[in-house]
């Protein structure tokens, strides 16, 4: 059984990733932290509080982590946010249900650490949101780079355009500086950019077998209404078909067969007027080598039908 440590900014996609990973037999979440990102911390924390009590899962330490971004600011963001949820009805982002559960007085980053710490070479660590409480850990224990088992990784965009500008992805963009540091900690990491998220799509039919398959699936497809029929009209010709998205990097942990890597060398634009946030990768052409020993596994594909089918057979069980 492998042991993972989820770190979450909680939106739908991340609340989907976490019933993939309480269902799955073969992992052990040994801690969640949560982070803010498009929605403001408290309201996150509290989906995601929810989804594991709704799954009887209290035995699991959850933990608020860092409020704001190191090196980004997010207000405008989280108001074009509160604009789509208004239009779906939604006075704000706040959780439709207050939960029972409570974060751990520890917090996030020092959860982190400690679970690492405590145990070296065991812990697996998912991460679904932007960098900053994993950055933060390994500024304050510079230790836990090599104490870390694996890390799968839910962001940037290499090879593909990004979604937040035309280079960036939003988990990265969100807080470039912690994106940095992340990538040059020495840490074994697969990334799971945009080169694959977008491939696993299931139908409006699969959705539906996953809406009622138990109290967690409900409450994310209530509480996230506003943001199902954003996401909706984006995509009329699908009929009712959503992305997987962040449920894939619990995945590629799950039976990493599921992704086809490259090796090479990341790094993260700090600084560019026009390019904050890109991810930039080194040794994918022998016209670009790379300067460092590569420090990444850039997956470029999936088998995505095969990792929906898992999707649905362990949500709905």
């Amino acid at each position: 059984m492998k042991r993972v440590f989820i770190d979450t900014d909680g939106e739908f996609d991340d609340v989907m990733a976490l019933i993939l990973a309480l269902k799955s037999r073969d992992l052990s979440v040994e801690g969640i932290t949560t982070l803010s990102g498009i929605r403001n911390l408290r309201d996150s924390t509290d989906d995601v509080l929810n989804t594991v009590e709704l799954l009887g899962r209290s035995d699991i330490p959850i933990a608020e982590g860092v409020e704001v971004s190191m090196s980004q600011d997010l207000t405008q963001t989280r108001r074009d946010m509160l604009k789509i949820w208004r239009g779906g009805g939604r006075s704000s982002t706040k959780a439709i249900r207050r939960p029972g559960l409570t974060p751990v007085k520890e917090d996030g980053v020092g959860l982190m650490i400690r679970t690492v710490m405590e145990n070296p070479g065991e812990v697996t660590l998912i991460t679904l949101g932007a960098l900053t409480n994993v950055a933060s850990a390994l500024l304050r224990e510079p230790r836990m780079a090599k104490r870390v088992k694996e890390v799968y990784s839910m962001g940037g965009a290499v090879l593909v355009p990004g979604n937040t500008t035309p280079v960036a992805e939003f988990n990265i963009w969100g807080d470039p500086l912690a994106a940095r540091i992340f990538f040059n900690s020495g840490m074994p990491i697969t990334m799971v950019g945009l080169e694959t998220y977008y491939q696993p799509v299931l139908s409006g039919d699969d959705w539906a077998r996953v809406r009622v398959a138990n109290p967690a699936t409900r409450y994310c497809f209530e509480n996230f209404g506003p943001w199902f029929k954003y996401l909706v009209g984006l995509h009329p010709d699908w009929e009712g078909g959503l992305q997987v998205g962040d449920a894939l990097t619990v995945g590629a942990a799950i039976d990493p067969s599921l992704m086809t890597p490259r090796r090479c060398f990341v790094d993260v634009e700090t600084k560019g007027e026009l390019t904050v946030g890109q991810t930039v990768a080194y040794g994918l052409s022998s016209r670009h080598p790379s300067p460092k020993e590569p420090n990444t596994d850039l997956t470029v594909d999936c088998d995505w039908r095969r990792f929906n089918s898992l999707f649905v057979e362990r949500v709905t069980s």
